[in-house]
């Protein structure tokens, strides 16, 4: 049997699974880790946690898998963006990684807004200005702590760290560096102009290759402590969103949308498409020449886990669920998912809410506001992305969020698109695992398998168009 290791690195923990080519997950195992909160812009976390998390999960993975460690062939990681970690030439860690929840570098978020402007670095980057992507914090780094910027050999993001420490070379893939606002998303490749300008070296960041491409062997030594062997492929990777769309089977004519702690919508153009209000995202994808238009809603699970906390008078899911189905038609009361900020495409700098509440409003009304303010925001962003490249026929739905039933329907319903529920949220352990198979040269289905379809109800689509349009005026 031919197979692989897929390496899923995360925000809080790692996840590592055995794959066969059928897309299979034949084992897998989890590990822990924390964020490292300073203060309320400084949030860090250990890369060398990160690299015995991997260790760990991997071995645990291979012991429970039915397969022989000869018959793993390659290994391919899903990772968190935007973060990043110093090494010195030894590989050793000069820093703690700096969290893409960081944002510590807002000062020198201003002077990129007064040397560039917002819309000349969109057109550069495909990003909006945001203290989470890598430029500002790596300028604050460069700024503030001189003597270690100096010394680092490499500046390596979550992916290329743990490639680098399994094969000991320094190779990220366009995704990641898609990511940094230090990328040209239209030339594919480091901004030297952008860099120079900010006092930055190219020559410290990884090289970029595509996903999928083989970064080199295992280092002997890695394959002797996790009890592989030393022909293993190390495969470049890709950042989570890009592996998650990519598993889930996102194409052309069908958007990839992630129901879970937040919510990502993705779309797949053949040209880096930009919106002259700069409201959707710009990235490059896994594949050569092509890009993801991702539209992104911070809360989404967590606004509902959050109401359920604190709101929900003890009720469990399914019993907040059946509350909501009780509900006919839309909900009298409105929900604005902005509990962690802006969501695309408005960017709204309200405060989170509900409107609409009266003497009438039960938690049911309040539960079904929560799961059609999410579906209308996403309605938002396809509309954009439709601008450019068309309407989705098709919603490839998983995440969290989406085993309610309920809220899957009432999204194909403010959409008025098919929704497919994918059989398992395991999207981007899917997608690197995908990566993994190709330099072998076995065929892995498109995407993982759907469970279930659901079609939008004419009528009710009819009665949300006119709640959606009320629900705008009032953003």
């Amino acid at each position: 049997m031919t197979a692989v290791i897929s390496i899923d690195l995360g925000t809080s923990g790692c996840r590592s699974a055995v794959y066969d080519s059928s897309l299979k997950s034949l084992s897998s195992a989890a590990a822990g880790y924390p964020l490292l909160v300073r203060s309320e812009t400084r949030i860090e976390q250990d890369a060398e946690v990160w690299w015995e998390c991997v260790k760990k999960t991997i071995r645990q993975a291979l012991a429970s898998a039915p397969v022989s460690a000869s018959d793993i062939k390659a290994i391919s990681i899903s990772a968190q963006g935007i973060a990043f970690v110093p090494i010195d030439r030894e590989g050793n860690v000069l820093h703690p990684v700096i969290s893409w929840m960081d944002s510590r570098g807002e000062a020198e978020l201003g002077k990129l807004r007064e040397r560039y402007g917002e819309e000349m670095l969109y057109r550069r980057t495909g990003k909006r200005l945001s203290p989470a992507y890598t430029l500002s914090k790596l300028m604050w780094f460069q700024e503030h702590q001189k003597e270690l910027y100096e010394r680092a050999w490499r500046i390596l993001f979550p992916l290329d760290f743990i490639q680098y420490c399994l094969s000991g070379e320094c190779v990220c893939d366009h995704t990641i560096a898609g990511g940094t606002m230090l990328y040209h998303v239209e030339r594919q490749c480091w901004d030297r102009k952008l860099l120079g300008e900010n006092h930055l070296s190219e020559e410290k960041l990884p090289k970029i290759a595509g996903a999928g491409t083989v970064v080199g062997k295992i280092r002997p030594g890695a394959a002797d402590e996790l009890g592989l062997t030393h022909e293993v492929l190390i495969v470049n990777g890709a950042q989570d969103q890009k592996c998650a769309a990519l598993g889930a089977g996102a194409e052309k004519s069908a958007a990839a949308v992630s129901l879970g702690t937040g919510c990502c919508i993705s779309r797949i153009a053949d040209r880096p498409i930009q919106d002259p209000s700069m409201r959707i995202p710009i990235f490059p994808y896994v594949y050569e020449n092509t890009w993801d238009l991702e539209g992104v809603i911070q809360t989404a699970g967590s606004a509902y886990a959050w109401f359920q906390r604190e709101l929900g008078g003890g009720l469990s899911f399914d019993m907040l669920n059946q509350k909501a189905a009780e509900v006919e038609g839309p909900s009298s009361v409105r929900f604005y998912p902005y509990l962690s900020g802006g969501a695309s495409p408005w960017w709204s700098e309200n405060p989170g809410s509900f409107t609409g509440l009266s003497l009438m409003s039960g938690i049911g009304h309040l539960t079904k506001a929560i799961f059609e303010g999410i579906a209308y925001h996403i309605r938002a962003n396809l509309e954009v992305m439709a601008e450019a490249c068309g309407y989705a026929e098709e919603l490839r739905l998983f995440g969290g969020g989406s085993k309610s039933a309920l809220w899957c329907q009432v999204i194909a319903d403010i959409t008025n698109t098919r929704v497919v529920r994918l059989a398992s949220s395991d999207t981007a352990l899917a997608g690197a695992a995908k990566l993994a198979f190709l330099p072998l040269g076995c065929d892995t289905p498109k995407s993982l398998p759907a469970a279930d379809v659901f079609l939008p109800d004419a009528a009710m689509t009819e009665e949300y168009e006119k709640a959606y349009e009320i629900y705008k005026k009032l953003q």
